[in-house]
């Protein structure tokens, strides 16, 4: 967003995070306004959204493109098992976890709903737009 302003702090935070990302290529909005800036951006073909907060602390990092490992996958599909996959992101949080989100849609009736997994597959939660 051109008229967005980012404090240099938050700027030097993702720096330290993406260093060969071009700040030029980077789009900022507010996750959550006045708390939580967000920066959008593709790298390697791949869309990231990285969550900072006004005070410079990384939260996560979200990737989408890359397909799940097949043990979360296995598991996604024996939980739904008439639904097809529409998207995948990696969240990647600044503790080290690892969750996996899921967009679907249901074979049955066309509902599209979004499922988060751990790293070790297990259930999270599960909504629209979460």
């Amino acid at each position: 967003m051109q008229d967005f302003f980012v404090p240099n702090d938050i700027l030097r935070v993702f720096r330290g995070l993406y260093p060969n990302v071009d700040l030029c290529q980077v789009e900022w909005s507010w996750e959550l306004p006045g708390k939580i800036y967000e920066a959008d951006f593709e790298l390697n073909g791949h869309e990231y959204e990285v969550e900072i907060t006004v005070t410079g602390h990384h939260l996560l990092t979200e990737i989408e493109g890359p397909e799940a490992p097949k043990s979360v996958r296995n598991v996604l599909a024996e939980l739904y098992p008439d639904h097809s996959v529409d998207a995948c992101t990696w969240v990647h949080y600044s503790n080290g976890d690892l969750s996996f989100e899921f967009e679907l849609t249901s074979a049955k009736d066309g509902r599209e709903f979004e499922v988060h997994l751990r790293e070790d597959g297990q259930f999270l939660l599960e909504g629209i737009d979460l």
